[in-house]
């Protein structure tokens, strides 16, 4: 099987819960590290949701990101089977940019 390390996507969330990646089909994918960058000054709240978009699927919950300020999410476990999500949203606006790093097995 071919393992390949890439950029998965890189965007802003916003406060609606958006899927940010999703795993092709046949390739299961591990996501490696999330960065959170905040370009406001406010600070931000960050929920993340692995494998769909419900509050069922929460794997990160009332993460802050201070204003002007970044997070890294590093050595995450998250497994996505073929065409399961990695979503996201923040508590409001769009000023927090997600950049989500992985490597994809088909």
């Amino acid at each position: 099987m071919a393992r390949t390390a890439k950029l998965l996507n890189q965007g802003a969330l916003s406060s609606t819960i958006t899927a940010q990646y999703t795993a092709p089909s046949s390739t299961t994918t591990q996501v490696t590290e999330i960065y959170l960058a905040n370009t406001g000054t406010t600070a931000r709240t960050i929920n993340i949701y692995a494998g769909g978009t419900y509050s069922t699927n929460s794997v990160i919950v009332g993460l802050a990101v201070n204003g002007t300020a970044s997070v890294l999410i590093q050595d995450t476990k998250i497994v996505l089977a073929t065409t399961k999500v990695l979503a996201a949203k923040q508590d409001t606006g769009t000023d927090v940019i997600m950049t989500i790093f992985g490597v994809e097995e088909v």
